[in-house]
């Protein structure tokens, strides 16, 4: 039930709900649609609707995302990614955000996201009965029956998300690592890709501790991304400015 109402919400929110926070207009014709539907188009990822939505009103952050399932499917950036960054930049998100797509993230997110709702389901039809049959006269819980035995099963379905946090966040973690990797191959804009996850320092540390990341950031460091660009630039790119002579040392432009 909690999975048809989750894709349920997947296929209408790009279409119903969103356009109720903020609005939605066809992105204008010209080099960077085209360069934008030229990535899409290499991995088959449907691209006849690219729509820009005005966060700017809500924040400065920048944005992007596929969102939708089967006749919903659209891309979408927010108005600052465009004013605020270049166009190398604006290609790296939009790589990164059809790997999503392409990775079917959505897919086995949710799968994995339902089995850790099931169980923690099962906890709690374990722990809070024992808890009731132990407490509940103190706290006025008959049983789990009664309507006041709900606090309880709340708090212990809310204990269990908790401790499973570092569970979540690794789970995303590993996806938009993987969306990186793919965004990197497909925009092939290492160092826009690089500025991006510079200019996320706003709001997100650039670089925490390992058990830090790992019990609180849902997303790659700011470093770990810069790292990842420019490793991939350093096995990609050819320095244009570093000419090898017959001799076989190395002259600067």
């Amino acid at each position: 039930m909690i999975g048809a109402f989750l894709m349920l919400g997947m296929v209408l929110a790009p279409v119903f709900i969103a356009p109720l926070f903020n609005e939605y207009t066809e992105m204008e014709s010209g080099p960077l649609r085209d360069r934008i539907e030229g990535i899409a188009a290499k991995y088959d990822i449907p691209a006849e609707h690219i729509y820009v939505f005005d966060q700017s009103k809500q924040h400065k952050r920048i944005s992007a995302n596929v969102s939708g399932l089967g006749p919903t499917i659209r891309i979408s950036l927010n108005d600052n990614l465009l004013e605020r960054t270049s166009e190398p930049e604006i290609l790296a998100v939009m790589g990164h955000e059809m790997g999503h797509y392409k990775l079917a993230h959505v897919w086995w997110i949710v799968g994995i996201y339902l089995l850790i709702f099931g169980l923690g389901l099962f906890v709690t039809s374990r722990v809070a009965p024992r808890l009731i049959a132990r407490y509940g006269e103190r706290w006025g819980v008959r049983d789990v029956a009664d309507p006041a035995s709900l606090p309880v099963l709340a708090i212990c379905f809310s204990v269990w998300m908790f401790l499973m946090t570092p569970a979540t966040n690794s789970l995303v973690r590993i996806a938009e690592s993987e969306a990186d990797a793919f965004g990197l191959d497909a925009a092939q804009e290492p160092d826009g890709f690089a500025k991006v996850a510079m200019r996320l320092s706003e709001y997100r540390k650039i670089e925490p501790g390992p058990i830090e990341e790992l019990l609180f950031f849902d997303h790659p460091s700011g470093a770990a991304r810069v790292r990842m660009s420019m490793e991939w630039k350093a096995r990609h790119v050819k320095d244009p400015q570093i000419v090898v002579p017959e001799e076989g040392y190395l002259d600067a432009k």
